[in-house]
């Protein structure tokens, strides 16, 4: 209908031009026999009513068209068709949005539940560890991992597990003592992009190389923190996989409460 406005609209401003010419008109007709001159001599009348003629002509054809009932029913009804094709394409649009905001809910749940995989049959708290830092390693192409296991009544976080780690292992640290032992603290995930040269080594067959990316998250369950995990990579995470690892800090936790309170 948006259409039809605008004609009203030039209606309208086509009958105040009228109007205003048509006043001109007799203004200057009527200033000329005032003043005894010839009206032939005064321009402004012959354009005053130049304007006169073609907005009458112009105001007629609109006038004429839009009383037409079928000329008028067709634009009405191309109108309608139009703004039918606008909605059903705005429809469309937003069920394509909400299947694809689907699958992905879908395939993030599919990756947590990999991250779960094979966790219901482990027998120990070593098995547990390193059955989660490998099946991380499917979901995030880490280089090195490290899960430390708070004991039970101490404030003491152990080495519990590893995925790549040469050497020994690390050792045991408190509640806030450290970069690792501020995530435990602060239970919540963190991520560092330019790691220490100190910090750590990968070995492999190609020689010693230096991971670029450091991600330590905690496992929290009812406010605590049961675990802390370390995860090393050599490029940045994406989104995605930065939204897994989220994920994991109360699911994973939750798992893992499980799993000790069913081994006592």
């Amino acid at each position: 209908m948006m259409n039809l406005q605008k004609y009203r609209r030039f209606i309208i401003v086509t009958f105040l031009v009228i109007v205003i010419s048509a006043i001109l008109t007799l203004a200057a007709v009527w200033n000329s026999i005032l003043s005894s001159e010839d009206i032939r001599n005064e321009g402004w009348i012959f354009v005053f009513f130049f304007l006169l003629i073609a907005g009458s002509v112009v105001l007629f054809y609109f006038s004429y068209n839009l009383s037409d009932s079928v000329a008028f029913e067709d634009t009405v009804n191309s109108l309608v068709t139009a703004e039918k094709e606008k909605l059903i394409k705005k429809m469309e649009e937003r069920k394509m949005k909400e299947k694809e905001t689907l699958l992905e809910d879908e395939d993030f749940k599919n990756r947590i539940d990999q991250v779960f995989a094979g966790l219901q049959s482990v027998k120990s708290i070593e098995s547990f560890a390193n059955k989660v830092l490998m099946n991380i390693s499917r979901q995030v192409e880490i280089v090195r991992g490290v899960f430390f296991f708070k004991e039970d009544k101490k404030d003491l976080f152990k080495c519990m597990g590893e995925y790549a780690l040469t050497g020994k292992k690390p050792e045991p640290f408190k509640t806030g003592e450290n970069l690792t032992g501020q995530v435990a603290k602060s239970k919540t995930l963190t991520s560092i992009e330019e790691i220490p040269e100190d910090y750590f080594r990968v070995e492999s067959g190609l020689g010693v190389t230096l991971p670029k990316h450091l991600i330590i998250f905690p496992l929290v369950f009812e406010n605590k923190t049961l675990a802390v995990i370390e995860l090393a990579t050599f490029k940045k995470i994406d989104a995605v996989q930065f939204k897994i690892l989220n994920a994991l800090i109360s699911d994973l936790g939750e798992r893992l409460n499980k799993f000790v309170t069913a081994k006592k």
